[in-house]
């Protein structure tokens, strides 16, 4: 029987070892896991794959050995790790995968994304968006020394903090049309994503959207999905 387990938004970074052991518990209670699919936001930030920080190095070293055990290791670029790139996934032994992906799980056609792209009511995160994921500015930005580079993630993370960026009720949640056009476009019933940290499980008209959570200090989310199945839970770290 095939078997996958999606995770989102765990935000990994120096700040956040409850979470990052909370992660390595959950890869040892998942142990034979077909595929691991994770959707974004996997890190606070990623400012390029040669900042080998030991955080970095201690996961990519997990992510190694799941794979080399078996477990195919997929990684979806979100708003937070959007540098993300091909030496890491190299390095992991997984598969970098597009903005938007539909794979087979459990049987059923299923869209992948981060989720942000659904948030169209939010006007001026878009606008950022665009330049953020300009070719031009991605590579301007990793010429640029290490260390700098860190210090522009250092600045972003407190001004995130200071704005509770990563509050539900500071994200803006997706745009019903834009999700039904996703539907449409993708020709699929059932979509994942993450983003919004609002996990839960909506029917629409064009199929099930299924929302991943965010981790905190205390619990994660994950969805398992196998020929069977189709479960999202929250567990305690």
């Amino acid at each position: 029987m095939s078997s996958a387990l999606l995770i989102s938004d765990l935000h990994l970074s120096e700040d956040t070892p409850e979470i990052e052991a909370g992660f390595h518990r959950l890869l040892d209670r998942s142990a034979g896991v077909g595929q691991l699919f994770i959707l974004g936001d996997f890190f606070e930030y990623w400012i390029g794959d040669d900042d080998d920080t030991s955080l970095h190095r201690r996961i990519i070293q997990r992510l190694r050995a799941l794979s080399d055990a078996g477990t195919e290791v997929f990684v979806l670029r979100g708003n937070r790790d959007l540098a993300l790139g091909d030496v890491f996934v190299t390095q992991i032994g997984g598969v970098l995968l597009g903005d938007t992906t539909v794979v087979n799980l459990g049987g059923e056609p299923t869209l992948l994304l981060h989720g942000d792209t659904l948030c169209t009511d939010d006007v001026e995160y878009q606008k950022m968006r665009r330049i953020l994921h300009d070719p031009a500015w991605q590579a301007d930005m990793l010429a640029k020394p290490l260390e700098e580079r860190r210090q522009f993630a250092r600045s972003l993370r407190a001004a995130s903090k200071a704005k509770a960026e990563n509050d539900p009720s500071n994200i803006v949640d997706v745009n019903g049309a834009a999700v039904a056009a996703a539907f449409r476009e993708h020709n699929v019933r059932r979509m994942i994503h993450g983003h919004t940290h609002r996990p839960d499980r909506h029917e629409t008209p064009e199929g099930e959207r299924i929302v991943l959570g965010d981790w905190s200090a205390t619990a994660g989310w994950c969805l398992t999905v196998d020929d069977e199945q189709c479960e999202l839970s929250q567990f305690s770290l």
